[in-house]
């Protein structure tokens, strides 16, 4: 790490780790900002998010919306890890048709189920490391040794971490080689402590929860406290935060997609806090890149319920059953479905599931895969649609 960064940074300080490197330890939030810089890009943002709040408000069922959320969330954040797989594997996986799915499937769709719990934990738990460590257990379960699960899963890293270093056999050259290095291990419970103490204070404002989401993610990333899985919950911070504090009824801040866009921005930026301080510049990015996330997510919502709308209508023309109507919304929640499922979400026999499979095949609604068994039926065009 090039110390001579962060020797005279407002934003935190060098202290002392393994093979006479040193480490930098984030101060304790607030830091001073200028907010005046910040004012314009505030309103916007808070108009945004307002509108996305509106926008919610129309779903009648929200899981229409939160699943193709999820899972676009889930791909874009395991893809700034180098975590890649089609929406299609993922959604086989998730819905269990794929009995040997690929280790990067398994990873993300980890990402869908700790994401998942941690929404649901908020109903008991505030944010807090005990929330994050259940994520974290839960995004690298069953991964394979060489992808995180060597990595403590669940638990605060007990070894020096490093950012952007080589790949080099000799752990003190790898650690000196290294762009930044988190805080020691042992400081990690203390900054983690005072983080969950910052997001969960009385009487914070409300009127400063974006730039509280800015600083949180930073600190976070900055942190750095698991050994392995780190960008992935500092990014689902970001959908829990405006849960836990009321801000949106429900977790549809998703940002991966368009920090993925502009990753170099999004990694340099925050150095620059790390090493000079520069909080605005950082903020000011965090903010537009927020409004552009909450008009993606927007403008989907204006999809799915059209395309919603346009299915029990096109259902409707070709049958009378309430049955296919239950079968379109099922749809919406688990796009890829076998038999069995119909059979049990709907509670109807074998013969009238397939026979509503076979009717919404054939309006174009369903397309049947019959590389699985038993065979699956896949709502591609629902699959789509989410997508930015």
């Amino acid at each position: 790490m090039q110390n001579s960064d962060f020797e005279t940074s407002p934003s935190g300080q060098l202290v002392p780790t393994l093979y006479g490197q040193l480490a930098f330890m984030p101060n304790p939030l607030p830091p001073t900002l200028d907010l005046g810089k910040l004012a314009l890009r505030l309103g916007e943002a808070g108009q945004k998010l307002g509108e996305l709040k509106g926008a919610c408000r129309r779903l009648i069922n929200p899981y229409i919306l939160i699943r193709p959320l999820q899972r676009l969330e889930a791909q874009t954040s395991s893809a700034m890890e180098d975590t890649h797989t089609t929406a299609d594997e993922l959604v086989m996986t998730e819905a269990g048709i794929d009995q040997a799915p690929s280790h990067e499937a398994r990873e993300v769709s980890n990402y869908i189920k700790a994401l998942a719990h941690s929404v649901s934990a908020l109903k008991t738990l505030p944010i807090s490391g005990r929330l994050l460590k259940q994520a974290h257990e839960k995004l690298l379960k069953d991964v394979a040794r060489d992808r995180g699960a060597d990595k403590q899963p669940g638990e605060y890293a007990r070894d020096q971490n490093m950012i952007g270093a080589r790949l080099l056999r000799d752990p003190a050259e790898r650690l000196a080689s290294a762009r930044f290095i988190p805080p020691p291990p042992a400081r990690k419970q203390e900054a983690m402590a005072a983080l969950e103490a910052y997001i969960n204070r009385e009487n914070a404002p409300s009127a400063g929860f974006l730039i509280d989401l800015a600083l949180v993610h930073y600190q976070f990333e900055t942190i750095h406290p698991f050994a392995d899985g780190n960008g992935r919950i500092g990014r689902m911070l970001l959908s829990l935060m405006p849960v836990a504090a009321g801000i949106l009824e429900m977790p549809v801040l998703y940002m991966s997609p368009e920090l993925e866009d502009r990753k170099a921005d999004y990694i340099d930026l925050m150095y620059g806090v790390s090493s000079r301080g520069n909080w605005e510049d950082w903020i000011a990015f965090f903010l537009d890149t927020l409004c552009r996330s909450c008009e993606r997510t927007t403008r989907t919502i204006d999809q799915v319920l059209e395309l919603h709308e346009r299915y029990h209508r096109e259902a409707q023309a070709i049958s009378r059953s309430n049955n296919i109507g239950r079968l379109v919304d099922m749809l919406f929640e688990t796009p890829a479905v076998r038999v069995s499922d119909v059979v049990a979400r709907v509670g109807i026999t074998d013969a009238a599931a397939r026979n509503l499979l076979r009717q919404l095949t054939e309006i174009g609604i369903l397309r049947e895969a019959k590389i699985y068994y038993p065979t699956a039926w896949i709502a591609a065009e629902l699959i789509e649609v989410s997508r930015p």
